[in-house]
């Protein structure tokens, strides 16, 4: 109902000719207030009109979710809520699907998967009940601060290795296949872990099976391709933990030396969280934190048998940057906030004769805590690109232990 008038004229109008223009339009008290029509007006224009007494408000369930100050609602749209409080909201009534869709712009395919989502997570062992490490195989730590990113980190290359059929978890250790279960089947699903509730370590035993283009017998013949089996274990570590060795120094790691020191190589991936100073904590005390964690392996003769060392800038979707770019700012991000951490691996480097290197790593967006926003490969460029690459610098760590198929060989 649109006349054009300012407001004192549209109140002067004759109240008999526009009773009649309400009546036959069936216009609501909504839409004259949004004319301009003023209270009493209206009040006079929608006496006794039945139309307007039978349409109440619809506050929809408790707590009035069509107000704009509905709190899940609004935390839902601003991405501050979590699944779960989705899900306890859906159940309680506090929110409908309808509104998910059209209030908050949610997908039905979202929709479902918040829905249907089940955490999952490892129960807690005690120390003396952990399957020991399995030897002549090549150790991986993964080792950071809470909620860096290191279980997703290991969710994602597991996931990886299996789209791409290169893997075979260790059936023997059960464990291990459980872990491996939850980290790899969730994370197909979108689905990220939950933190590592084990107050020391769980590790995953598995087998990449790895086919190169290699030549036989000196060079001498013809190359073919050859199968290799790289038997590797994934040590993650809880990351209260990892703080509380960063924060007591050694002791915390002294009862479970023996546990984790044997003659396997081993390869160290310190995770570093981009996003720490948005969540309240600050680079200068994860770069201390790093710090003495690595003088710890150090004081455990760890480093002795570590073959190199990596320094993975997590949730690199985060970076002022392009794709294509992520490793040049990667390490000028270290050099700017970890260059006391990066100096005493500089030492290190020098007397244990590893190799070291600054890589970054995303998974790509993600939502309500535990979700990922687009899990599939062909549209998320973060998960062709970041597991392929961590896979091949394993690879590469893994190459003068290989076992191959074609006898005698030549790298």
């Amino acid at each position: 109902m649109q006349y054009g008038l300012s407001a004192e004229k549209l109140n002067s109008l004759d109240l008999s000719l526009l009773k009649d223009k309400v009546a036959e339009e069936q216009i609501t008290r909504d839409r004259l207030q949004q004319a301009g029509f003023s209270g009493d007006v209206i009040s006079s224009v929608l006496e006794n009109e039945a139309w307007e007494e039978e349409q109440p408000i619809d506050e929809g369930p408790k707590g009035n979710p069509y107000s704009p100050d509905n709190p899940i609602i609004d935390g839902i749209i601003r991405r501050e809520v979590s699944v779960k409080d989705i899900q306890d909201a859906l159940l309680n009534g506090e929110v409908t699907t309808k509104q998910l869709r059209e209030q908050c712009f949610l997908s039905d395919e979202l929709i479902k998967r918040i829905e249907t989502y089940q955490a999952k997570q490892m129960s807690p062992i005690d120390f003396d009940k952990l399957p020991p490490i399995k030897k002549d195989r090549t150790d991986f730590y993964f080792l950071g601060l809470p909620s860096a990113g290191k279980t997703c980190l290991i969710a994602s290359l597991i996931s990886h290795w299996m789209k791409q059929g290169i893997c075979n978890p260790e059936v023997n250790n059960k464990r291990s296949v459980e872990y491996f279960r939850i980290l790899g089947g969730g994370f197909s699903q979108g689905i990220l872990p939950m933190s590592n509730p084990n107050s020391f370590i769980d590790y995953i035993e598995l087998t990449l099976k790895v086919t190169r283009s290699e030549k036989r017998f000196l060079g001498l013949c013809s190359s073919r391709e050859v199968v290799y089996d790289i038997p590797i274990n994934l040590l993650d570590m809880a990351g209260e933990k990892f703080r509380r060795v960063a924060d007591d120094g050694r002791e915390n790691f002294d009862k479970h030396r023996d546990y984790l020191l044997n003659d396997n190589p081993k390869s160290i991936f310190f995770v570093l969280d981009y996003s720490v100073d948005k969540r309240g904590g600050s680079t200068f005390d994860q770069s201390l934190s790093l710090q003495v964690v690595l003088n710890s392996l150090e004081e455990m003769k760890i480093l002795e048998h570590t073959d190199s060392i990596y320094l993975v800038v997590s949730k690199a979707d985060l970076f002022p940057t392009s794709l294509g770019q992520t490793a040049d700012y990667a390490r000028k991000y270290v050099d700017e906030s970890y260059k006391g951490f990066k100096n005493r691996l500089l030492e290190l480097e020098a007397r244990y004769e590893f190799e070291w290197d600054i890589i970054p790593y995303s998974i790509g967006d993600c939502m309500f805590g535990q979700l990922l926003t687009d899990y599939k490969m062909e549209n998320n460029p973060q998960l062709r690109q970041f597991p392929e690459q961590l896979n091949q610098r394993i690879q590469d760590v893994t190459a003068k232990y290989r076992s191959g198929l074609s006898g005698l060989f030549t790298n």
